[in-house]
């Protein structure tokens, strides 16, 4: 009887370490692709925030990752990766990457992109006259 104790009780700390240490592990954000357009102002009234003015560093989510307005309020941190041929064929400036706040829904029919930065956003990381870039995004 000693014995069934020990091993039930081996088992049980075994298993709350393992309940610990995998509870200690972050999240790794995956970066998915896309392409990035850009919006110009005003930037209010926005389907997250309506009137209240949330800055320049912000961005309209598609369809893609809306999620019903789940992604309102999301940090992404958008990275430049190359033209889509569509105007200025090497448009990536400086560091690429900015990361913005989602306020806005990009409607399906009038969005052409995976994310709508607004024109602040974009003009950080590429050349406006390109339009539309190709990128990389990622939950921060």
């Amino acid at each position: 009887m000693a014995i069934i104790r020990l091993c039930f009780s081996l088992v049980s700390l075994t298993a709350m370490l393992l309940i610990l240490s995998l509870s200690s592990i972050s999240p790794i954000s995956a970066q998915d692709s896309g392409t990035a357009t850009y919006y110009t102002p005003p930037y209010t009234p926005s389907a997250c925030y309506g009137f209240e003015d949330d800055g320049v560093m912000i961005a309209a989510a598609s369809d893609v990752f809306w999620n019903d307005g789940g992604a309102c309020g999301q940090m992404y941190e958008v990275s430049c990766l190359s033209g889509t041929n569509e105007g200025t064929p090497e448009p990536c400036l400086g560091s690429g990457s900015v990361v913005v706040k989602i306020v806005d829904h990009c409607p399906p029919g009038s969005c052409r992109g995976t994310i709508d930065l607004s024109q602040q956003a974009f003009q950080s990381i590429a050349d406006t006259d390109a339009g539309v870039i190709n990128i990389s995004y990622q939950l921060v």
